[in-house]
């Protein structure tokens, strides 16, 4: 079954990009959600006939990408701080000679350091946005919604596809990472 995602177009700094007015309310993990923004695609549809509804409007865009940056700002700090805690912990215990279970340590800082990698590549797509560092810069930013456009996608075999029949690797991720993604999804197929 075909579902037609809203993308909200906005301009920001002489660019545009668009993102998904739909799923970017509906991820599990807030530092996914930039993962949803890509460069605009004029050869979209303006209009749909049975699209998903739009989570994101026009008068929200720019306090929303504005607090996505802001939260994913300080979870990228917070990530690396937990997981250089959890080493030095278990660093200090295995200097004085108390065993901890190796394969333990090694598999929470593996989950610790995906979760820091996925909020630093968030947080680097945001940057490259909204062409800012810190929180402190975002009043310079001015982002202006333009209009809605459409974008076809269909699940076939666990993978997403687009109207062209290319496979969507964003949306396929998601499907496989984000139960929020697949749910919101698979409950409107």
């Amino acid at each position: 079954m075909k579902v037609e995602v809203p993308y909200l177009v906005f301009e920001v700094n002489r660019d545009e990009y668009m993102i998904d007015a739909h799923f970017s309310k509906k991820l599990e993990r807030i530092e996914r959600v930039s993962t949803l923004i890509r460069p605009i695609d004029r050869t979209l549809l303006k209009t749909a006939e049975e699209p998903l509804p739009i989570l994101l409007q026009k008068n929200e865009i720019e306090g929303f990408l504005k607090n996505l940056f802001i939260e994913v700002y300080e979870r990228s700090g917070e990530k690396l701080n937990e997981r250089l805690r959890h080493m030095r912990k278990w660093n200090l215990l295995r200097l004085i000679g108390i065993p901890t279970g190796f394969s333990r340590h090694v598999e929470k800082d593996e989950q610790l350091s995906k979760e820091n990698r996925e909020a630093m590549f968030s947080l680097a797509i945001l940057r490259k946005i909204l062409g800012v560092k810190t929180p402190t810069e975002l009043d310079k930013v001015k982002i202006i919604p333009k209009e809605y456009l459409y974008y076809r996608i269909e699940l076939r075999n666990r993978e997403i596809f687009n109207e062209k029949g290319e496979k969507d690797s964003i949306y396929t991720q998601l499907l496989e990472i984000d139960e929020g993604f697949r749910k919101a999804l698979l409950f409107r197929i």
